[in-house]
């Protein structure tokens, strides 16, 4: 019967000691700083691998660190590797930049979350100093930044960010199409349009996709304006305009410029007088001429630029 008392006695204590363990656990987690939390000084240790709290207008902010070095306080300061988060994640400071961690976007800290940027073309990597390297670029209905501009993934259509998602800004049917441009930027290429598209430019013209007629932006939309029927039909000569060769027209066709010459579908020498093409009768051709006909005429087309 000795023995008795004495397991009692030691299981007593084992207890004790159990209890003490879990309330100390309980107490160190209860000890953990909590984001929204009212502080007035920042921790000087992580929280775990990948996180640490920050004191930011006397609240505490977690900041993440799912970086590869994670959170570090082993040394004689905390190192927080925040090149790479989650969309959400705490951040401490104010438009620091990082990968999203599966590669998809380029993100900013903004109110001390961590908010898409850029979606990236290819992917977000890091370069040699960290910094976040991203080709931007996007599809229609994708989150964004406010106020941004990019070019949809098959590069044909300039997007821009409505109400927190990408919608269709304009669509770029020239040979360069639509291009991220180095130091920033998009440039879309409006030398060539559809009739009745919509555009922003009041005035400036294009080819069409035919290469054979001008439209000329008016009240938002693009209208043809110029039949091209010269053998060189709608030219883009690459200084910002649409030239249309005016060689060959109709005659009765309307026209803006007194007195300019061209030859008739017929051949026949016509110039522009009070508003339209009609026969020069008082022409004298040159030997072996049969009409004159070097009229051009040239829209300034929306530059390609960066925006």
């Amino acid at each position: 019967m000795p023995s008795r008392p004495r397991y009692f006695a030691l299981a007593a204590v084992s207890a004790v000691r159990f209890v003490s363990l879990v309330s100390l656990v309980a107490l160190l987690g209860s000890c953990r700083p909590k984001a929204g939390q009212e502080c007035t000084d920042t921790p000087g240790s992580c929280i775990d691998k990948a996180s640490h709290a920050v004191c930011i207008n006397k609240k505490y902010v977690i900041e993440t660190c799912k970086g590869k070095d994670g959170c570090n306080d082993d040394g004689k300061s905390l190192v927080c590797d925040n090149t790479k988060a989650d969309v959400g994640d705490g951040c401490a400071h104010e438009g620091a930049r990082a990968c999203s961690n599966d590669g998809k976007f380029e993100l900013r800290c903004r109110e001390s979350k961590y908010a898409v940027e850029w979606s990236c073309r290819g992917s977000c990597a890091l370069d040699a100093d960290n910094n976040p390297k991203c080709t931007p670029k996007g599809e229609v209905g994708d989150v964004c930044r406010p106020d941004s501009i990019v070019c949809d993934g098959a590069q044909k259509t300039e997007l821009s960010c409505v109400d927190g998602k990408l919608a269709v800004r304009r669509t770029c049917h020239g040979d360069r199409a639509c291009q991220t441009l180095p130091g920033g930027g998009v440039g879309c290429d409006r030398s060539v349009a559809l009739e009745g598209e919509e555009c922003q430019e009041e005035g400036t013209g294009a080819c069409d996709t035919t290469r054979k007629n001008v439209l000329v932006c008016i009240g938002g939309h693009f209208k043809t304006r110029l039949q091209c029927l010269g053998p060189l039909g709608c030219e883009l000569p690459g200084n910002y305009s649409a030239r249309c060769d005016k060689s060959i027209v109709r005659e009765g066709e309307a026209c803006d410029e007194e007195m300019a010459p061209s030859c008739s579908t017929e051949g026949k020498q016509v110039l522009c007088k009070d508003g339209q093409f009609v026969a020069d009768k008082k022409w004298k051709p040159k030997k072996g001429e049969s009409c004159s006909n070097r009229y051009r005429i040239s829209k300034e087309t929306a530059k390609f630029e960066a925006r």
